[in-house]
């Protein structure tokens, strides 16, 4: 399911990767109202923020209950072709969480891609490219020009292409992705490197990496202005599975570790992709995928204060029928099965009647909310646990539990969902998050994120 991205950089070229090598990549996720993010705005109040998480977390609730109602539908065709880049994506376009920069081509142009744990799919930005509104100000991502790029190469026309470029000159393989949210990318599906500045200050290039070079984008508005592309983590067309023609693999490995979405100058939110940087630590649990390419796990349990909820086992079936529930990387909030939610707001109420003041009738879509700060008198609550299968465990704490919608309210920062569930990001603070693509499993590791620091 899934949408996000943002900043800095000049890259340099690292010329020195060895054919046989195991690409490694570990680089900064910058958060959209991180101070270094250039969307940052020191003037947003609590409520601004509370106000967009929540309206960019439901729309990416709708459009996770869109996929889960047309998941039957896939079109076999464009699971089967490997130049058929045709199949329906989610992106929600209204606020994009993480951010990450990277270059791309020779000489390398740089980027603000949004990284998205439910886009199977990469793209950017490339000249001439139509409706594209420039990069926002003070960013130094700016349009990739394929013609100057000494290592671009554009995929040819073949049979399983659906559409190709038409004209003088040879014929190449066209991508189309429509999203769900009636926005669209199209462009030539082509071939380039990709150079990452890593979190100890070098650069590392990926060869020969596969994306969409777009050269029409409709409806997408809040993206034009504010990222330069997609940098999709989900799928075998995403760049964790890539596998080149130079036998220079990724692993199919990749973590995420956010530290904190709410201290505006925390440096160590991090992404790392392929063997060796990519961390696999602690609870594991197995995942299914759609075919899309999204990540379901199957959850089994629920607790609170260590104590399991008396939910019962069919509702955790009726999870189950929707796939089960997803990490996202694109909603602060997360959403959990009405009847399943129900219980985890009565049992919260019992906790807090003692020693919280609740807020009559919440806060518009945010239904259980307190007088207070989450840091002082949310302090010390009691821990929400999600249990999955292999007795893997997601332990969320009062930061990830409530959300100060406005000075002196927070609210309990789990929504109600008639359809799909999501671990959203502020769940999963705290946590390096690692994912083996070809195991088909993911990783819980309960950590300060500045620990995984070389």
């Amino acid at each position: 399911m899934v949408r996000a991205l943002h900043i800095l950089i000049t890259l340099l070229l690292f010329l020195s990767t060895p054919s046989d090598a195991l690409i490694q990549i570990t680089t900064r996720l910058i958060h959209h109202d991180s101070r270094f993010s250039p969307l940052y705005d020191a003037a947003a109040t609590a409520a601004d923020r509370a106000e967009r998480s929540v309206r960019a977390s439901l729309a990416r609730l709708q459009l996770a209950s869109s996929l889960s109602s047309t998941r039957s539908d896939e079109d076999q065709g464009a699971a089967g072709n490997n130049d058929n880049i045709e199949a329906p994506l989610v992106l929600a376009v209204n606020q994009n969480l993480f951010y990450v920069n990277f270059s791309i081509g020779d000489p390398p142009v740089p980027q603000l891609a949004v990284m998205d744990t439910g886009s199977s799919f990469s793209w950017v930005k490339c000249l001439p490219c139509n409706l594209c509104s420039s990069p926002s100000p003070g960013s130094e991502a700016t349009f990739f020009d394929p013609s100057m790029s000494r290592t671009y190469t554009p995929r040819p026309c073949t049979k399983a292409c659906r559409r190709c470029t038409t004209g003088t000159g040879p014929s190449n393989c066209m991508y189309a992705i429509d999203y769900l949210s009636g926005h669209s990318s199209s462009g030539v599906y082509s071939t380039d490197q990709l150079t990452f500045r890593t979190s100890d200050d070098g650069v590392t290039t990926v060869p020969d990496v596969q994306f969409g070079c777009c050269h029409n984008l409709t409806g997408i508005k809040k993206l034009d202005q504010h990222a330069t592309g997609i940098l999709a983590l989900s799928g075998k067309r995403s760049l964790p599975f890539e596998e080149t023609p130079l036998v220079i693999k990724l692993g199919s490995l990749f973590s995420y570790c956010i530290g904190s979405i709410f201290d505006r100058s925390y440096p160590y939110n991090r992404l790392s992709i392929g063997a060796g940087d990519a961390d696999l630590a602690g609870d594991s649990t197995p995942f299914i995928t759609d075919h899309i390419g999204h990540y379901f796990l199957q959850l089994q349990n629920i607790s609170l204060g260590g104590q399991v909820l008396d939910i019962p086992s069919q509702v955790f079936t009726k999870i189950s029928k929707q796939q089960g529930i997803t990490l996202d990387s694109g909603s602060e909030l997360s959403f959990l099965y009405t009847d399943a939610f129900d219980v985890v707001k009565s049992e919260v109420q019992k906790l807090a009647s003692s020693v919280l003041t609740e807020v009559p009738g919440g806060k518009g879509a945010y239904e259980l909310c307190y007088r207070g700060s989450v840091n002082v008198e949310g302090q010390g609550f009691p821990v929400l646990g999600l249990h999955f299968a292999d007795d893997a465990d997601l332990v969320v704490d009062n930061t990830g539990m409530f959300y100060q919608v406005e000075d002196g309210v927070f609210c309990l920062a789990v929504l109600r969902s008639n359809s799909v569930s999501i671990v959203g990001v502020m769940a999963q603070q705290g946590y390096n998050v690692g994912y083996d693509l070809k195991a088909s499993r993911v990783y819980f590791q309960d950590i300060d994120c500045q620990l995984l620091e070389g």
